[in-house]
């Protein structure tokens, strides 16, 4: 399990993300306070909302959380 804080900036970063965890085989979790969103929804993720930091949580140890959200590795 892999761990990230990140801030989505704009709605378009928000939709790349989740664009980003569609493809990926394992699952992929957005935290913000106690709130646990699965990052593969679109719904869920823009419940959170653009300017507020959250853990991004992939369950895969290999897993890079820095590429779906756009950031070389």
């Amino acid at each position: 399990m892999r761990n990230l804080k990140h801030t989505f900036s704009t709605v378009e970063d928000l939709v790349a993300f989740v664009v980003r965890a569609e493809r990926c085989s394992f699952d992929i979790d957005v935290v913000y306070n106690q709130l646990v969103i699965d990052g593969k929804s679109l719904m869920g993720v823009m419940l959170i909302g653009i300017g507020k930091q959250v853990e991004i949580v992939c369950h895969n140890a290999a897993a890079s959380p820095e590429e779906l959200v756009g950031h070389a590795a």
